[in-house]
């Protein structure tokens, strides 16, 4: 017989030419009616199915589901990392990292005891040597990570300091972080630059025998650690009246190996005093006579 559709000789169900069916029956839309094409998958006057779609296999759903897993279990590695690397706050200090604000017999510039300063509400001068402070204090907790974190935030703080602000301690602060980033010649070039025009200058003396001891040079630390002692008893301290002797009073009376002054503290940079002390007598077990603890 004769496809309806073509004219063309059919045998079967549908013609082989043009896949009308051999009855000459035509399909129509089952949502709207319109006739359909032979073969056609869609209804092209409203776009619904020729015929029911077949349902996707569960294999078909599997990427999903292996992504899915593997983004939990990649969250749950990360809140396991962060809570290992967690450690203990050093005394009061905040979370946030922040410094804890003095008491109100600890000096002026908080908002009371147990207050936590905002470092934005201080000068570049005063944020720089609040960030010192915590990088030595971190330093001798033993944080040598957050030592060294907030010593490069402490530099770059004394970068943003005017530099009418900038004076011989400031440069000393800067001495001391670039020694605990571990750059020595950079400490060893302050301190000679502040010698160059004051060749007792207490604390540059004290910088320039830390960074010889860092570099391993003891004939140099020795140097000028008898510099510092000789200075030192000779009165310096006070006959200078200078005010940055006066607040590493401590320090520099022990690193000059003389008894201290009644009420006197080191400070957080004893820390790195700890430090040097301890690679000196790493270096040169035998020496008793250099100044140090």
């Amino acid at each position: 017989m004769r496809c309806s559709s073509c004219g063309a000789e059919a045998s079967g169900k549908f013609c082989s030419e043009c896949g009308a069916p051999a009855s000459g029956e035509k399909s129509g839309c089952p949502k709207c009616g319109h006739e359909l094409k032979p073969g056609a998958a869609f209804c092209g006057n409203c776009g619904e199915p020729a015929a029911p779609r077949a349902a996707k296999p569960l294999s078909a759903h599997l990427p999903w589901v292996l992504s899915f897993v593997a983004l939990a279990a990649f969250a749950f590695l990360v809140a396991w990392f962060v809570q290992q690397q967690s450690r203990a706050r050093i005394g009061d200090d905040p979370i946030t990292g922040g410094l804890p604000e003095p008491s109100a017999a600890g000096g002026a510039g908080g908002a009371g005891a147990g207050g936590m300063p905002d470092l934005g509400s201080m000068s570049p001068r005063e944020a720089a040597d609040r960030l010192f402070d915590r990088s030595m204090r971190e330093q001798e907790g033993g944080n040598e990570e957050q030592a060294a974190t907030f010593a490069n935030m402490a530099l770059q703080a004394y970068g943003q300091v005017p530099p009418d602000q900038i004076d011989l301690d400031a440069l000393f602060h800067v001495g001391l972080l670039h020694l605990l980033m571990g750059d020595s010649n950079t400490a060893t070039s302050i301190a000679e630059s502040i010698l160059a025009d004051d060749e007792s200058h207490l604390l540059a003396l004290l910088l320039a025998r830390r960074a010889a001891v860092a570099v391993g040079d003891m004939a140099v630390a020795d140097g000028y650690a008898e510099r510092l002692r000789t200075a030192v008893e000779a009165g310096l301290i006070d006959e200078a009246g200078r005010p940055e002797y006066e607040a590493h009073r401590g320090l520099i009376e022990r690193e000059a190996g003389v008894a201290p002054t009644e009420g006197s503290s080191g400070g957080a940079e004893d820390a790195t005093g700890s430090a040097g002390a301890a690679q000196e007598d790493q270096q040169e077990p035998a020496a008793g006579g250099d100044g140090t603890d």
